[in-house]
């Protein structure tokens, strides 16, 4: 691992360490329609292991267990402690006994070789500078046979949440990603997913594109949303007080065109793959 990629992952488990709170009130909501249509294209039974890959505090990991009931098992992973303790008081007050959570790297998983019947990974392998590494880390735990289904942002044009704010962000020069950040947008582009399971060694990948709307009451709830979230906040920490009102001035102008019915109602596209071992 290089320099800059260590210190990257330093600095994004203390972001997500600080944003582990409000993710649970805010995010968890926004990405449940994707973390059940991965669940329905992993095809889980009753009694099945799965393992979740950057499960933040449970997600999709505790809607997996209700899947495959007491007699299965889920263990989900994550390299923020924050996120891990959240993910098992949430497991707890779910009376999930047989959810388990540990903190742990997705390139470098600390597992059995051909331990799970499936695997997931919702909106973290785009986050993760090797993700190459990672993919054959989570085939190496699978069984024969076993599946991995992950969900990655689309092309950022599709992501209209994100983009919205990027744009802005750029147009004040304020836009400036950590050292050994990855390309976040990376495996939206067409067929770049697909090709990147294939590469870790699966087969019969397939993939599929989902658009789920993003309701907020106005632009004020959309700012305050957004603000907290790691990437913002970090960019706008940078930046002087009249560039952190003139970029907030700019994204609630151009969250007028979302406004349906006195709320606004922006579409995320999401491409979700799966590949079989």
């Amino acid at each position: 691992m290089s320099a800059k990629s260590a210190a990257y992952k330093r600095n994004e488990r203390e972001s997500w360490n600080k944003f582990s709170a409000r993710y649970v009130k805010v995010a968890i909501p926004e990405f449940r329609p994707f973390g059940r249509r991965l669940v329905e294209l992993a095809g889980l039974k009753k009694g099945m292991w799965a393992l979740d890959v950057a499960t933040g505090p449970g997600e999709p990991a505790l809607t997996i267990a209700r899947r495959v009931g007491p007699r299965g098992l889920v263990l989900g992973v994550d390299f923020s402690p924050a996120m891990i303790r959240l993910a098992r008081g949430r497991a707890k007050r779910a009376g999930a006994g047989h959810a388990h959570f540990r903190e742990m790297d997705a390139e470098q998983l600390r597992l059995a070789d051909m331990t799970f019947d499936r695997a997931f990974c919702r909106f973290g392998l785009m986050l993760m500078p090797d993700a190459a590494r990672a993919l054959r880390e989570m085939r190496r735990v699978l069984v024969p046979g076993g599946r991995l289904a992950v969900a990655v942002w689309s092309a950022r044009t599709k992501v209209n949440t994100l983009d919205i704010v990027r744009r802005v962000l750029e147009r004040y020069d304020a836009c400036h990603p950590p050292p050994g950040a990855p390309d976040f947008f990376r495996f939206g582009k067409a067929g770049a997913v697909e090709r990147a399971l294939r590469a870790a060694g699966f087969r019969q990948v397939r993939a599929e594109r989902l658009t789920v709307e993003w309701i907020f009451k106005g632009p004020d709830e959309f700012w305050d949303s957004m603000k907290r979230g790691p990437s913002l906040r970090r960019a706008l920490a940078r930046v002087s007080p009249a560039v952190r009102r003139a970029v907030k001035g700019d994204v609630l102008r151009a969250l007028e065109k979302f406004r349906r019915n006195g709320k606004l109602r922006i579409p995320n596209e999401a491409v979700l793959a799966l590949g079989i071992k």
